[in-house]
Parts: structure tokens; sequence; C-alpha cells
């Protein structure tokens, strides 16, 4: 029987073996620009996985959605971008969106998904202009020893909750609603 790939074996990973590749990531992304996260403003979450369809299943399974801040002159943000963008496809990135334009905000931009682990990663300074924010986001990870339980369509009515964009805990108030993000 044919289940659209919602029964595929989920990668294994424990929930610090997931914040240690996003971490890995978004340090080899600042190192292109010898940058340095600021560990005091990293956002992370831990969720419970949801299918395409809202199927769900009670086998511990998750993703992670992390956030953190870099210092960077505003003047420099597009260069740093453009390095980390190489670097990026490099690694098997495919660039899904990216964007370098002062009459838009945020004006440097860059949205990414692959790699070997299938992260989704944006990186684009806002607020405040002196700083970058990189977010990524995992796949759906399994815990390591346990079983991965079969799911089947949701129950009617049944609605995921939608994640929160980690880059919003991130960015300071403003008092003002922000733009929405032009890649989603």
């Amino acid at each position: 029987m044919n289940d659209g790939g919602k029964n595929d074996p989920l990668p294994v990973k424990s929930q610090g073996q997931a914040e240690q590749l996003v971490r890995s990531l978004v340090d080899l992304l600042a190192g292109e620009y010898d940058l340095k996260a600021d560990g005091k403003t990293v956002h992370k979450e831990f969720r419970d996985c949801f299918g395409k369809e809202g199927e769900s299943a009670d086998d511990g399974r998750f993703d992670l959605t992390y956030a953190v801040r870099a210092a960077l002159p505003e003047a420099e943000h597009g260069k740093a971008i453009r390095a980390m963008r190489k670097r990026l496809e490099a690694e098997g990135y495919r660039i899904s969106g990216y964007r370098e334009d002062k009459s838009q905000d945020p004006w440097a931009l860059m949205d990414a998904k692959g790699g070997k682990d299938n992260l989704s990663v944006s990186v684009e300074s806002y607020l405040p202009p002196t700083q970058l924010v990189f977010s990524v986001t995992t796949p759906c990870f399994l815990p390591p020893g346990t079983k991965q339980q079969q799911v089947s369509a949701p129950a009617p009515g049944a609605v995921p909750v939608a994640p929160v964009d980690p880059r919003l805990a991130l960015m300071e108030p403003t008092g003002a609603a922000l733009p929405p993000t032009p890649f989603g």
C-alpha cells in the first residue's frame, strides 16, 4: 500500500544532537564572514512534528526552530550574505530566496533548504540594522531508541498549530506592525 511517503523512516537524532547540528550550521555560516553568533540572543523551540496533512504520532518525533543574532555593521550585510550563499550552495543547499535591495525591509535576505540534513535556513538583516538574524528549522527527527509509529490521516477537524517564526522573538519591539517576509 502506498501512503505517499508519510510513513517513510524518519532520521534519528536526540534533541541535543539536533541543536548541535543547527548550531554547527550557524557557526559555519557566521565563520564565512568572521562573525560570532551572540549566545545571549538564542531562541529555540522543540515542537511535536506534524505531517503535510496534519498527521501526528505519539512516538516523540520533534523538530527544532532556532534563531540567533550576530552583530555586523549594516553596510556589510550584503557582502556577508553573498559569502554565506556561496558556502550554502557548496554544501548542497538550494537558494529559494535572495535579495539585496535597500528600498525593502529587510534589505539583505537569503533563504535556503537542503544539505545532507535537509535543513531550512534564513539569514537576514533586520532590527536593529546592525545585526544579522540566522534562523534554522530542522526536519522531523525521531529520538534514538524509539520505534516509529505508523500514522494515518488526521481526525476530521484536527488542525496542527502553526509554529511561530523564531526570528520574531529576536526582533526588538517597535510598536508598529512588522512587514511580511517575502519568502514565507
